[in-house]
């Protein structure tokens, strides 16, 4: 849906689909594109066009805030975590990117790439801001896969912490965020990006994707057991209806209830090529009301960190 904006009501996550006014006054060589960047933000709502053409389908939509819920100028100090935030997803992309492919080539990982990032984020996430996890909200389709590790290694970090696990453990959580779904690089990519309901046979190849993530994981030897049972049982269920191995209960260790949180948490909250981005409020009542799926303790200790 195409909607026509003043230039001050643009926010990150939208996608410009035209801009209105002379050329001159037109601050960007591209025509289309989706603001992902705070100074294009900032170029945009100082500029002279007349009027932005937005497309709420591709990108987020305008929001309008009543005066009792008006939001006050951004602070230096939160202009700051978002540009923290931003320069942490572009060190993190080529890292994640490059263990992704070799993921998909079935060669070694270099997983040292992988503590190299989670040391970013985890270092992101110390003074507590929540920057990094709402910039990562704002995917692309292209984009999905590594910022979704991002946000999940993130979020898992900011709960490992709010639950006062100590910092090695956290770490290792972080990194079980971050390589949790390496797997689906084992899945064909046409199935991935199916918008459509998936068949029976389709629905068992994704749900290969954990036992694919633990080989691969498993067979270099520098991967904790933390990391691994992550990345093998994210999509257990303290039913028992989860899989690949149906565990249940105690069976489940704290790591992987939080990853399974946070992984359903980002899920929920992020555009995707078959629905749009649900709001933290809208995940919160749906999560809460999955019975058997999570630990309700933690899942409250959750959005109480987040302040939803």
């Amino acid at each position: 849906m195409l909607k026509r904006i003043k230039p001050t009501h643009v926010r990150l996550g939208m996608f410009i689909e035209a801009i209105e006014g002379s050329w001159i006054d037109h601050p960007f060589w591209r025509k289309q594109f989706r603001l992902e960047r705070a100074t294009d933000v900032e170029k945009l709502k100082s500029s002279n066009v007349s009027a932005v053409i937005i497309n709420t389908v591709k990108g987020l939509d305008v929001t309008v805030l009543s005066p009792p819920e008006r939001k006050a100028p951004s602070s230096p100090r939160e202009n700051a975590e978002l540009k923290r935030a931003l320069e942490t997803i572009e060190l993190a992309k080529p890292m994640i990117s490059a263990m992704f492919d070799s993921a998909r080539l079935g060669g070694i990982i270099p997983v040292s790439y992988a503590a190299q990032a989670v040391e970013q984020i985890a270092t992101c996430m110390n003074s507590g801001s929540k920057a990094l996890i709402e910039v990562t909200r704002l995917k692309s389709r292209d984009e999905y896969t590594f910022l979704h590790s991002i946000a999940v290694s993130a979020l898992m970090v900011h709960l490992a912490r709010a639950v006062d696990l100590d910092e090695e453990t956290a770490y290792d959580v972080g990194m079980g965020g971050l390589l949790h779904d390496i797997g689906k690089m084992r899945i064909p990519l046409k199935l991935l990006n199916k918008t459509g309901p998936l068949d029976e046979p389709e629905m068992k190849l994704i749900r290969l994707h954990p036992s694919h993530g633990y080989q691969l994981l498993a067979r270099q030897g520098d991967v904790s057991k933390v990391i691994l049972d992550i990345c093998l049982h994210h999509h257990e269920r303290i039913d028992g209806r989860g899989y690949p191995k149906g565990l249940s209960g105690e069976e489940i260790s704290i790591p992987v209830r939080i990853s399974s949180i946070c992984d359903v948490y980002d899920a929920l909250t992020s555009v995707r090529a078959y629905k749009k981005a649900w709001s933290p409020r809208e995940a919160a009542s749906f999560m809460l009301e999955q019975e058997g799926q999570f630990d309700k303790r933690l899942l409250m200790q959750f959005f109480h960190s987040l302040s939803i």
